[in-house]
This record gives structure tokens, sequence and C-alpha cells, in this order.
């Protein structure tokens, strides 16, 4: 595990806008500061984003509550003896074992990763790929609950990331390569419960930055099943006479995409898009 990978999945995998990645990062590094006073847990002078074992991270979080439990008591505690004052909101407010809490669920989404990783190797239908990886990252059941929530959002997140992979951390479209900008366009949507069998295929995603996934998900372009060209909406044609459409819509009519290393976009599902997303032409 490392710290980028913990911020990245606090920031993917929480409510948008939530802050929780800043302030979890910012409570780990206060807890890596005073942990090194302590003896009941011997860390091996290591980070605790260095940590992977979900039962050690259990064991610092155990310890913590302890010594936050002694803080509130105003008894001799780890925060106040070795601790910075304006750090002491950090364990009292449980921003502390907050973030222990989600470096444990970061630890478990790891494992997920190396698992869904390594059924992905063992297959090559695209197909069979997602019936396994529904039923790995368990979302087999629809549901708005929070846990539903926070398994759809993981099953998400892997998608983008091999989808990304596949396309070779590019755009399909323009090869912009800022994993910022970067998204897993589903060909046919999320939502469409006729295919949710197909939510996770690898075969219903392309890579495209963000400006291309939104003008994709709106049916303002598409991709021809045929050949992989750009086709432009009437919709879109609507502004050709503004100045930004040729530099970013109409210099890209007719242009094939980058096709990706493995897992081709399935022509099928790119019929659909083009028969029930797309604008028309």
């Amino acid at each position: 595990m490392d710290r980028k990978g913990f911020i990245d999945f606090n920031t993917r995998l929480s409510p948008e806008n939530s802050g929780k990645a800043d302030s979890y990062d910012r409570a780990i590094m206060i807890l890596d500061e005073v942990l090194p006073y302590q003896n009941v847990i011997d860390l091996q002078g290591r980070s605790l984003y260095e940590l992977s074992d979900v039962a050690a991270i259990d064991d610092v979080l155990r310890f913590v509550n302890e010594e936050v439990k002694k803080m509130k008591n105003q008894q001799q505690n780890i925060f106040d003896d070795y601790g910075k004052p304006n750090q002491r909101s950090y364990p009292l407010k449980s921003f502390c074992s907050a973030a222990l809490k989600s470096l444990k669920k970061y630890a478990q989404y790891r494992q997920d990763v190396n698992e869904a990783d390594r059924i992905v190797s063992q297959e090559t239908d695209p197909r069979s790929i997602s019936t396994r990886l529904i039923d790995h990252f368990d979302l087999t059941k629809e549901g708005e609950d929070v846990a539903s929530e926070s398994k759809r959002r993981k099953g998400q997140d892997y998608f983008r990331r091999m989808i990304l992979t596949n396309y070779g951390g590019r755009c399909a479209l323009t090869g912009i390569d800022i994993p910022q900008l970067l998204l897993a366009s589903h060909i046919i949507p999320w939502a469409e419960k006729a295919y949710k069998q197909d939510r996770l295929n690898p075969s219903n995603g392309i890579c495209l930055s963000a400006l291309y996934d939104k003008a994709f998900d709106q049916g303002l372009i598409t991709f021809s099943p045929d050949d992989y060209t750009v086709c432009l909406s009437s919709a879109l044609r609507e502004y050709q006479t503004q100045e930004y459409y040729d530099l970013h819509f109409g210099s890209l009519d007719g242009r094939r995409i980058t096709l990706p290393t493995e897992f081709l976009p399935s022509r099928d599902f790119l019929a659909y898009h083009r028969d029930k997303v797309f604008k028309g032409v």
C-alpha cells in the first residue's frame, strides 16, 4: 500500500467534495508522528501506509481508541505527550479512528483488486470476465443503501482501472494521457438493466478524456460499429459555426479511434449506442 493510492482510493470512492481524502491523510500523518513513542505495537519503524495486514491495522485502531478515551478523560495519553497542540482535534473528533478504518478498507480493497486482476488474467472471454467480476465485487443485487453504493463504487473503480490499462492509459480519441482527465466510458450505460451482466465487460468500455466521455454519454458522438470511426450527431453539428467546433469536434469527424491491446469494443454494443443513445446524424 502507499499514500498516493490511499488518497486516490478515498477521492474516488467517497462522495464528491467530501474532503475525506485530505482529512484522512492528515490523520494518518499525525499518527505516524506519535506512534513511534509507544511500545504496545511494534511497527518496526514503518509508516501506517506500509501496513497491508488488516489484523495489524485493527491492532493500531484498538490502541488509538484507548488513547483517545484517555484523552477525553483527561488522563495521560500519547497525543498529549507527543502530539502538537493544533492536532488535538483530529483524535478528539474521531478523524484518526475514521482514517484507520478507511486504511483497513483500502487494504481489503487492494486484496480485492489483486484477486480481480487474477480473474482477468485467467479469462479470455470478456463476458465471462464481467460475470466473474460482478460475483467477485458482489454486485448481483440492486440496492440504494450505503453498502450497495460502496460495492458499486468499487466495481466501477475497477472497471475504470481495467479499461485504462487496456488502452495504455490514453484517450482513444485524442491520446491524452493525464490520468485525472481519463474516464472509462460505458458503451451500454450502467443503468441499462437488460445488460447488467455486461457492466464490468471490458468490451463495454472505451477510455476517453472527460470532454469526449460526456459527449459520448449524452449521445453527441458515437463510434461506428463497422470501422470504429467517429460520428458526430446533428445536435452537435448545430454548433459548427462556433469557434471551438472545428478544434474540438469537427476535426475528429470520421477519425478512427485508437484500438486497445485486447478486448476490442464490442460491435454489438456500439450498434446499441448508435441506435439507442446517439442523437442522429
